[in-house]
């Protein structure tokens, strides 16, 4: 839940009337942001800290002025910063992506657009929670990590927020940075022929009126980005494919006042496991030992066929598993969907306030932090004398309710 006092600041721009290039539909993406934002009954956002750009207004100079004011306001630890850009995107002639304000012009891209440089230089500055969204073609291009038809994202390719290079580049100390952006970096960002808004703004704002709760308390980052993707994809026919890069410690909240349901915790299953199932010799040993181990002890298991690979229907078999079982492998960290799944493991036990996360080393690997703090099990191969051991633990562990100790 967003603090009262929090200091809060916004950005929002939107352009489709261009002075030198290509016009685009006119929408209300920007009226429909700053008014979710300013709303008492969702994001609260101080009606007069919200800066609204549009069209004639939202040149490269204003709207620079306008972020350095925005982030001059954001000095204080708790503070939350929004920015807000529907528009066109586009690449340089040295690869670089940009965002274009009124007056971009075509070839001067570096002196008449804004960069992800640009951009990252104020917002280095701001402290607290910093959301960027940003729906425009080639639009991942501008938070790093890829680039247009399928080039390099740095030496190493990386979507970390840590290693951005040029693109929104946030140092590693820097806590509560997320980018939304509505397409990938080589990517379109569609608009609708009967709505009023684009396609991932409209799923935007439907999610923070409170389509994208998933638990009644409110909308948070992962939870809208969950949301949005499902239905961006789907209304696209898969064309177009947000992205989501966030370094954060925990998901925050972007709303502020979340609406509790009567607490009625009611489980379908007791174990939901998540693994690279990629992995054919994870997948056997799965099969043939530790799901049965599982099963004779009276436990009953989500099966995850009946999943597919939908990020939605995933998350809603951990809401409703009494403990989701994360088997930990360097394959599995490096499977986005994988580690998301876990990170919504995570938020989940935190949600409801009860130990249901569980996650247990499989194999030597790099553990994340945020997922190191709960591993508590050992069953890597050099550990094999020990699995009797560790299995009886999980499976007391499974026995109890999750508010037990």
């Amino acid at each position: 839940m967003v603090a009262v006092d929090a200091p809060s600041q916004a950005l929002v721009i939107g352009v489709s009337k261009y002075r030198y290039v290509a016009s685009l539909p006119a929408t209300r993406d920007a009226q429909g942001m700053r008014d979710v934002l300013a709303s008492p009954d969702y994001c609260a956002y101080p009606p007069e800290r919200v800066k609204l750009l549009e069209d004639d207004a939202a040149t490269r100079d204003n709207i620079l002025a306008a972020l350095d004011a925005v982030c001059d306001a954001a000095s204080a630890a708790g503070s939350r910063t929004f920015l807000y850009f529907s528009g066109h995107g586009g690449q340089g002639l040295d690869g670089s992506s940009y965002i274009l304000p009124v007056d971009a012009r075509k070839g001067d891209y570096p002196t008449t657009a804004l960069s992800a440089r640009d951009l990252s230089r104020r917002l280095d500055r701001c402290s607290g929670d910093v959301t960027v969204v940003l729906d425009s073609c080639y639009a991942a291009g501008m938070a790093g990590g890829e680039t247009a038809a399928g080039g390099a994202a740095g030496a190493a390719g990386s979507t970390d927020l840590a290693s951005f290079g040029d693109g929104l580049r946030y140092e590693i100390q820097s806590k509560g940075r997320v980018v939304f952006a509505a397409s990938r970096a080589d990517g379109f960002s569609y608009g609708s022929l009967d709505a009023p808004y684009g396609i991932f703004t409209g799923y935007l704002l439907d999610g923070l009126r409170g389509q994208a709760s998933t638990d009644g308390l409110g909308v948070t980052v992962q939870q809208l980005f969950a949301y949005v993707s499902k239905c961006v994809r789907s209304s696209s026919g898969g064309m177009q494919q947000p992205v989501f890069i966030a370094h954060v410690e925990e998901f925050y909240s972007l709303t502020r006042y979340p609406r509790r349901p009567p607490l009625a915790v009611v489980f379908d299953k007791d174990v939901f496991i998540s693994y690279d199932r990629a992995d054919p010799a994870l997948r056997t040993w799965v099969a043939r030992d530790f799901q049965p181990c599982l099963e004779r002890a009276g436990r009953s298991i989500w099966a995850y066929d009946q999943l597919g690979y939908d990020q939605l229907a995933v998350q809603d078999a951990i809401t409703r598993s009494k403990y989701v079982v994360v088997l930990l492998t360097g394959s599995y960290l490096r499977n986005r969907l994988e580690e998301f799944n876990a990170t919504m493991a995570i938020l989940q036990a935190i949600n409801t306030r009860t130990p249901r996360f569980i996650p247990i080393l499989r194999e030597d690997c790099d553990v994340p932090l945020a997922i190191a703090a709960f591993v508590g099990l050992d069953l890597r191969d050099q550990n094999q004398m020990g699995f009797g051991d560790e299995m009886d633990r999980l499976i007391a562990r499974l026995k109890k309710e999750p508010h037990e100790r």
